[in-house]
C-alpha cells in the first residue's frame, strides 16, 4: 500500500447530496449492491475505538423503506419545530433527501457506561463514518452525512430501535451514484496547513 494512494483517496472524497439545488435527483437510478454496502459497513467496523467499545450502530434503508423514513422525518419535523423556526424549505429537503437517495444509513452511537467518556464514543463513530465515506469515494459512490436536531430526538431514536437511555443518533448518511461526473472541490484547496499548526521542539 502506497502512502500516495491514501493521500489521493482522501483528496478525492466529496460530499454529494441526493438532490440538486432545484430539488432534482442528484443520484442515478442505479442500485447500490448489497455487497458494496457490506464493504462500507465492514470498513466502518475497523474504526479506532477507545476501550474497544465499538459504539457505532447503523440502520440501512433501501427500497420502499426510504419513503417510510421520508414520511417519518417530515412528520417529526412538523410536529417538533416551533412555528417561529419552521421552514417549509427545510421540511421539503428532509423529505426529498430520503425519497431521492438510493440508500439512507442512520448513524448511531450505542453508549457504553464505564470509564469511556461519551465524547470519545461520538468521535469513534465519526471515524467509522469517515471509513465509510473514503470507501465510497474509492468506488465513485456519492455520500452526504446529514445532521438535524430531529435526528437525535427520542422519537427518532425509538423509530430506529435505539432505546438506550444515552444512545444517540448522529445523523443520516445518504448514498448513491452521482448523476454527473465526480465534482471538483467547490471551494478550491483548503487553507494552508501551516496556518493551523504550531511546531514545538
Amino acid at each position: 500500500m502506497r502512502p500516495s494512494d491514501i493521500s489521493e483517496l482522501v483528496r478525492h472524497r466529496r460530499t454529494i447530496k441526493p438532490i440538486m439545488a432545484n430539488g432534482e435527483p442528484n443520484y442515478l437510478d442505479r442500485d447500490v449492491e448489497p455487497a458494496v454496502l457490506q464493504q462500507l459497513l465492514d470498513n466502518a467496523n475497523w474504526a479506532p475505538t477507545h476501550g474497544l467499545t465499538e459504539p457505532w450502530r447503523f440502520v440501512v434503508f433501501r427500497g420502499e423503506s426510504r419513503f417510510q423514513l421520508a414520511d417519518f422525518l417530515a412528520t417529526t419535523y412538523t410536529e417538533l419545530t416551533p412555528a417561529v423556526d419552521f421552514k417549509a424549505a427545510k421540511l421539503e429537503k428532509l423529505r426529498l433527501y430520503a425519497q431521492r437517495t438510493t440508500v439512507a444509513i442512520a448513524v448511531g452511537m450505542k453508549r457504553h457506561h464505564g470509564v469511556i467518556p461519551a465524547e470519545e464514543e461520538v468521535i469513534a463513530v465519526a471515524c467509522a463514518v469517515q471509513n465509510m465515506q473514503l470507501t465510497a469515494a474509492a468506488l465513485e459512490l456519492g455520500t452526504f452525512w446529514s445532521s438535524s436536531p430531529i435526528y437525535d430526538h427520542p422519537s427518532t431514536r425509538q423509530f430506529l430501535g435505539w432505546t438506550g437511555e444515552d444512545d444517540r443518533c448522529l445523523g443520516i448518511m445518504y448514498v448513491g451514484y452521482p448523476v454527473n461526473s465526480w465534482p471538483e472541490r467547490k471551494h478550491g484547496q483548503p487553507d494552508a496547513i501551516e496556518e493551523k499548526v504550531e511546531w514545538r521542539s
